[in-house]
């Protein structure tokens, strides 16, 4: 179009000229509306580049997992706790000869702690007096995490068995401090503290991984993983259900701080 029309040049305009406008106006109004369509794609693109929500994956960002999924993403129940030999440094491999893991262990300072035993009194009124002698003490070891440090603990528990009487043959041990998690070489120590390094400092797990390593510890994502959702369902989630009973309890739930006038 060469420019815009009055209603008196549109009214002396032939039918032919009419149709040939009509016709040029559908043509420019198909270009714009092209346009404007690419245009919101760009903007779109733009938006979505500069504001949506990031999901990295490990297949394609190694290392930097999204920060609240990353335990679900890692876990697995069927995975096997490792072993003390799998945590600590690796020699070169060879055939496992006996008191291997003390071998591992002799480069870690030792807390000795004191012996789980069983009172005199306890045995007595447990096999009858003097129905009962000593076995050999059993003893385990645990790998304690303290900031900037790592200590072994070396736990004793003392065994015994009935000689004579009801319960000859009877086996009874010292009381042990429960484990975190069966047979595993984790404290709560340890365990508290790649809770606090990933989710108050925000610390993803790769790089925990790579921290412990450089301190001598062969702890993984998996393993760290299983400890961390081990611990919501085993002793987290218990916590928060009690927290929500008491406080529904309550007249008042939800408050602020505006004061009424």
């Amino acid at each position: 179009m060469a420019g815009k029309h009055t209603l008196g040049e549109l009214n002396h305009l032939s039918r032919e000229e009419l149709i040939t406008m009509i016709l040029g106006m559908q043509g420019q109004l198909d270009a714009l509306n092209e346009n404007i369509e690419k245009l919101i794609e760009q903007v779109r693109l733009a938006n979505q580049h500069r504001f949506v929500r990031r999901t990295e994956t490990m297949e394609s960002i190694d290392g930097q997992l999204s920060f609240f999924n990353e335990a679900d993403a890692l876990y697995n129940p069927f995975a096997q706790e490792p072993g003390v030999e799998d945590v600590l440094p690796r020699k070169a491999k060879k055939k496992k000869a006996k008191g291997q893991w003390e071998e591992d262990l002799k480069d870690f300072p030792e807390d000795i702690i004191p012996t789980h035993t069983v009172s005199r009194e306890a045995l007595d009124a447990f096999y009858g007096e003097g129905s009962w002698r000593q076995m050999p003490s059993e003893t385990y070891k645990r790998l304690r995490h303290e900031p900037e440090s790592w200590t072994v603990e070396v736990h004793t528990v003392d065994v015994f068995v009935g000689t004579d009487g009801e319960h000859q043959g009877g086996f009874m041990r010292g009381d042990r401090p429960k484990d975190l998690f069966r047979n595993s070489i984790a404290t709560p120590s340890l365990a508290a503290s790649i809770l606090n390094v990933k989710y108050v400092n925000s610390a993803p797990l790769h790089r925990i991984e790579q921290e412990f390593s450089r301190n001598g510890v062969n702890i993984s994502r998996q393993t760290m993983s299983n400890w961390m959702i081990g611990s919501a369902s085993r002793y987290f989630a218990p916590l928060v259900e009690r927290m929500k009973q008491e406080l529904l309890k309550l007249p008042v739930t939800q408050s602020d701080e505006t004061q009424p006038r």
